[in-house]
Formats: C-alpha cells, sequence, structure tokens
C-alpha cells in the first residue's frame, strides 16, 4: 500500500534495560586500566514534537529534518570528521523504514531523497562503503525504549574495538550512532573511536 507503513516497516517495542560508565582517562590511568573506546564527537538537538511545526520551521532547506543533519555536522566537528566517508560503520535508529531512509541522506551518503541508491549499490552492507546497522539494528534486535540509544554504544564500542563477532566490520576505527526521539523531537549523535587510534 502506497504511503502506509507495514508490519515489518516498524520495530516491536521490547523490554530492556541498559546502563553505562563513561569514565575520564585520568580515573583510567589511577586504576592501570585502558579504555576500549572513546566518544571522540558528540551533537544533539531538540525542536517541537508537532510534525507541521517541524515542517514549517524547516520549509527553507533541502532536507526534511535539517536539525538531524545539524547534530551529525556538530558530532563530526568535535570529532574532526570531515564527511561520512571518513567513518566505518554507522549504527542509526531505524525505528521505522523511513527513519533509516532519512539518516542515509542527512549522512550525506546519498543526496535528499536519494536515499534508496545506497540500497541498492550495496553502500549500506558490511563490505560496502559504509555500513549501517551491522547489528542488525532496532527491526533486527528490538526496539527497548529507552535503552535503544546506550545499545548502540555499545555496538559502535564493540566494532571498533573488534569485539562485534559475527557482524564486526573489517578494520573498523570510527564508527557513528544516531539516535531519534519523539518523532525527532530530540536527536543525539556520537561518534566512537577505537581509544588507539
Amino acid at each position: 500500500m502506497t504511503g502506509r507503513l507495514r508490519r515489518n516497516d516498524i520495530t516491536q517495542i521490547t523490554d530492556g534495560a541498559v546502563g553505562l560508565i563513561l569514565v575520564s582517562q585520568r580515573w583510567l590511568a589511577e586504576r592501570g586500566r585502558t579504555a576500549r573506546s572513546v566518544i571522540a564527537g558528540w551533537g544533539h538537538r531538540t525542536v517541537g514534537l508537532g510534525l507541521q511545526q517541524k515542517l514549517a520551521r524547516n520549509s527553507d532547506s533541502h532536507l526534511v529534518m535539517p536539525h538531524v543533519n545539524q547534530a551529525i555536522t556538530d558530532a563530526f566537528d568535535r570529532a574532526g570528521v570531515a564527511d561520512v566517508d571518513q567513518l566505518d560503520a554507522i549504527e542509526t535508529h531505524d525505528c521505522m523504514t523511513p527513519s533509516e531512509y532519512m539518516a542515509i541522506d542527512h549522512f550525506g551518503i546519498t543526496a535528499p531523497g536519494e536515499s534508496w541508491k545506497a540500497i541498492e549499490d550495496g553502500s549500506l552492507e558490511s563490505d560496502g562503503r559504509i555500513p549501517m546497522n551491522p547489528s542488525g539494528g532496532l527491526i533486527g534486535g528490538g526496539h527497548p525504549v529507552g535503552a535503544t540509544g546506550a545499545r548502540m554504544l555499545l555496538d559502535a564500542t564493540k566494532q571498533v574495538s573488534n569485539g562485534a563477532g559475527d557482524y564486526q566490520v573489517d578494520g573498523a576505527e570510527r564508527v557513528a550512532t544516531l539516535n531519534i526521539g519523539g518523532s525527532t523531537a530530540t536527536t543525539a549523535c556520537f561518534i566512537v573511536e577505537n581509544a588507539n587510534t
């Protein structure tokens, strides 16, 4: 059915819990420990909840949700990343198929409205130009609301420390995460790097 989401286009809400402990390099050194990964950059944007409010606010942009791109750009700038081609993988919040399409062109993998090209040409596969959701994403692994972003950071850490097992992207040293909530009312992007890079 055109213009409608089907059951397989939307993640199932699942139970889950997660906790992250972020520590400084000083804390690690004092305890004789080493980091597996570091958060090299971050970006966060918030906008109103209503869709019409977002669309009206962004009517002069070539992107549907430019605040999502701004969160990504902020994270890139803080991490010293010039563009998406300096990433080895992306874990994105694919709560619905359109969310992943939006992430593709808002990261700059394709031009706006051409996200389908990255899918068709294999760019997002594990051995492609920029693997997206090698973990299986929310559709593959479930959507524990509130724990999703932390799970994505864990998967990014696994990738950059060569600990992702059967979904490891060869040579991954820098992975981005993109988490959206409340219909993109809040968007957070992190750049996670191997601590030894």
